[in-house]
């Protein structure tokens, strides 16, 4: 019985998803791609010149989304004003965007030295940590390293839109507004 074409890139790119998560962009060889696919290096050529076409083919639609909504955040309507409001409008832009692209953003994250995870870290550095103001450049990554962190483990952990949502929500309170933001909006503190 011969396999289709389609199904042979589909199980390259499953396998290369898992591999990603799992040990990194870095960590994960072709041979790895192929010995896990059970088809042969030079098969895998025959439909991806490089490892790096695998990545772009799974996280391209996520870092376009993640461009498009950032410039979202970082208008007079958002700069410095971190009330709840805002932060439940963050909340859910974010929740629709980790639930739409869901591996390439786990992707992303799980990749330790990688130019889309530099691209995070520069957002997140940039605009969402500049908008405290912080002279002291180490608690500015400190900050920084902690959401990357969060943002990592919420898209371990969770896959259903409700979780991510509640995760998200109280990542978001917790940073604009600290602990007491995530009780009050929990409802434990009034």
């Amino acid at each position: 019985m011969q396999v289709k074409k389609d199904d042979i890139q589909k199980k390259i790119l499953a396998v290369s998803e898992r591999l990603f998560i799992q040990r990194g962009y870095e960590n994960t060889s072709l041979k790895l791609i192929a010995d896990a696919s059970n088809i042969s290096k030079s098969n895998i050529y025959r439909y991806y010149s490089s490892k790096d076409e695998i990545y772009e083919s799974l996280v391209g639609s996520a870092r376009a989304a993640i461009m498009r909504i950032s410039h979202r955040f970082f208008t007079p309507d958002f700069i410095g004003k971190y009330g709840p409001d805002k932060c439940d409008e963050i909340a859910e832009i974010l929740t629709k965007l980790f639930c739409e692209h869901h591996s390439g953003m786990l992707i992303m994250l799980r990749s330790s030295a990688g130019k889309d995870r530099r691209i995070i870290e520069d957002m997140i550095m940039v605009k969402f940590v500049e908008a405290c103001p912080l002279e002291d450049e180490e608690s500015k990554k400190l900050i920084c390293g902690i959401l990357i962190y969060g943002l990592t483990e919420i898209l371990l952990k969770h896959s259903d839109e409700e979780s991510i949502a509640r995760e998200l929500n109280a990542l978001i309170y917790y940073h604009y507004l600290g602990l007491h933001g995530v009780k009050e909006n929990m409802g434990i503190v009034k």
